[in-house]
């Protein structure tokens, strides 16, 4: 059974992707079914969203994917990290695996960071 503050998270999770999707709601409802591709690697996730979708839209469809399968799915995958690690960098908190793999903070934004931030429209 989840904890108490278990729960908490998920509805605060639950509430900030429903109000972003709710911000955007004329892009969303141009579209006549909306394709979620996720691979199911986070059960609390794939429930979260899930449910936040088929409540504000009818016309959602999930598909499982395999990372292997999808080069989308793959660079958003990394891209999804390399920011996770931005703000992990920001923070001070790399761990030991990531200092070692990257050398340090500054090769890090150097080398990952700021050529993908070179690419966003």
């Amino acid at each position: 059974m989840p904890s108490i503050r278990g729960l908490t998270l998920t509805a605060r999770i639950s509430k900030a992707i429903a109000g972003i999707l709710k911000d955007h709601q004329n892009f969303w409802e141009q579209f006549n079914r909306i394709i979620i591709y996720y691979d199911n690697g986070q059960i609390e996730l794939t429930k979260i969203l899930t449910s936040v979708f088929n409540t504000l839209y009818s016309h959602v469809e999930f598909r499982k994917v395999k990372p292997v399968d999808y080069k989308l799915f793959q660079a958003a995958d990394l891209i999804c990290t390399i920011e996770l690690l931005a703000e992990k960098a920001e923070s001070n908190s790399f761990s030991r695996s990531e200092q070692e793999f990257f050398c340090s903070v500054r090769d890090f934004k150097k080398n990952y960071l700021k050529p993908l931030l070179k690419k966003h429209l």
